[in-house]
């Protein structure tokens, strides 16, 4: 069989264009914006996962900042109650050194012996033998020669600026066994002070 061209070789590029081309342009269109869509997509979520990625270790590095920021603060406070403690605790040793030397200061003036001479000399003769404080009340045991150098002592810590009121104990005022002629007093003194 022989074959014989009549056409041109015009019409034969044509004729192999228009085979290349058949494929028509809307499916072409279609397909390459699918393509650009899905790469778009890829790198679309190749960022947001880098970005997720970066957001999720700042929320931990916050996270452990905000305890840490809870535990410093907890610090804080436990500071601030010890300090107000601290302050509450001086102001109040500073009040009882000031009323123990007040009560010290009312003592009658030295004694050295245990003599009839001495108890003339000194009014009697007076010494504690305790002394403590609870809030507001003040207990101060002791002993004396004599019952008017107790009653003296009491009148002077009633005119003390910080005291309410100077009285006995439930034991009171008792009288001890005398040596060498000699009576000696113990007292018990309840002092209540102001405020």
């Amino acid at each position: 069989m022989i074959k014989i061209n009549l056409l041109g070789k015009e019409e034969i590029r044509q004729k192999k264009a228009s085979f290349a081309l058949d494929v028509p342009l809307s499916i072409v269109i279609i397909i390459s914006v699918f393509l650009i869509e899905i790469v778009g997509l890829g790198v679309f979520t190749y960022m947001t996962n880098d970005k997720i990625d970066r957001m999720t270790t700042e929320r931990n590095n916050l996270s452990r900042l905000e305890k840490e920021v809870r535990r410093i603060k907890a610090r804080i406070s436990e500071v601030k109650r010890m300090v107000k403690a601290v302050k509450s605790l001086e102001k109040d040793r500073g009040k009882a050194a000031m009323i123990l030397a007040e009560i010290a200061n009312t003592m009658p003036e030295g004694f050295n012996q245990i003599s009839n001479s001495a108890i003339k000399t000194y009014g009697g003769g007076l010494w504690l033998v305790s002394v403590s404080k609870n809030g507001k009340v003040i207990k101060i045991k002791g002993k004396s020669f004599t019952p008017e150098a107790v009653a003296d002592y009491m009148i002077r810590l009633g005119t003390l600026k910080n005291v309410e009121k100077v009285r006995f104990d439930g034991s009171g005022l008792k009288k001890l066994s005398g040596h060498g002629g000699v009576d000696v007093y113990s007292f018990s003194i309840v002092v209540t002070l102001k405020g």
